[in-house]
């Protein structure tokens, strides 16, 4: 097995990148503390013995994997009866211009047709249908907890005047690393496997704040430029080391 001459170099420049995949992954967090309903990501570190740089070397090289982090973020008191919060496992499934997507946030409103939907318009699937809100099921135009006719139940099931209208469908997925975020606080799965959840609970009136813990991801971002900081002082290190033995072969 041939030695990589270089090898020093390519340790630390891998590091660097490593940093900032992990840099990247910290700020996003950071960036959704406020959203509703967020789940911040994680990431680890692998390593894996790979031909990278040429038949003559083998290498182990270190590479990263994103995860998304489970935890149950806080519930926030709104007072808004298409506020409904998670407690436990499971995603709203909603439909979009694009295929069937999956949230935690559910900070819902009413489109013009009296749909349940997300912020961004997109449609809250209840039996695999939208949810339509009878017009009048507030006083006035007015939606509040006290004028409000739609009740939900901790099961997800949706009734105006005591009528069932519907059940929410709340989902959850066999591998969650087969989920990939799209934006706009939505999911899309990848060959994960959809199931009815059954360990859940519907607050309605809650939003689910985001899970990010801004304490942590704040030591993180500290943790990272040291890292980044001791990656730059062995890269000039290795440079110097070059030098030296440059001049001393050229002798």
């Amino acid at each position: 097995m041939k030695i990589n001459p270089h090898l020093g170099l390519l340790e630390a420049l891998e590091a660097g990148q490593l940093m900032e995949r992990w840099l990247a992954v910290a700020a996003n967090n950071l960036s959704n503390v406020d959203t509703p309903g967020y789940k911040a990501d994680g990431i680890a570190f692998i390593e894996i013995l790979a031909k990278k740089i040429g038949p003559p070397y083998m290498k182990i090289y270190k590479e990263s994997v994103s995860f998304i982090k489970k935890e149950q973020g806080t519930l926030e008191y709104t007072g808004d009866p298409l506020h409904m919060a998670i407690v436990g496992e499971g995603f709203f499934k909603v439909q979009t211009p694009f295929g069937i997507a999956y949230t935690r946030a559910g900070n819902f409103t009413l489109d013009r047709e009296r749909r349940l939907v997300t912020p961004e318009g997109y449609i809250v699937l209840a039996n695999g249908t939208p949810v339509m809100v009878d017009p009048g099921m507030t006083r006035e135009g007015f939606i509040t907890m006290e004028n409000s006719k739609l009740q939900v139940s901790p099961e997800g099931i949706l009734s105006i005047d005591m009528t069932e209208i519907g059940k929410l469908d709340i989902v959850t997925f066999d591998d969650y690393t087969k989920l990939k975020k799209i934006g706009k606080n939505l999911y899309f799965s990848e060959g994960a496997i959809e199931r009815p959840s059954e360990a859940y609970e519907i607050k309605q009136g809650y939003i689910e704040k985001s899970n990010v813990d801004l304490v942590k991801e704040m030591v993180c971002l500290i943790e990272i430029t040291r890292n980044f900081e001791a990656i730059q002082k062995s890269i000039r290190s290795l440079d110097e080391t070059s030098e030296k033995l440059s001049t001393i072969l050229q002798r």
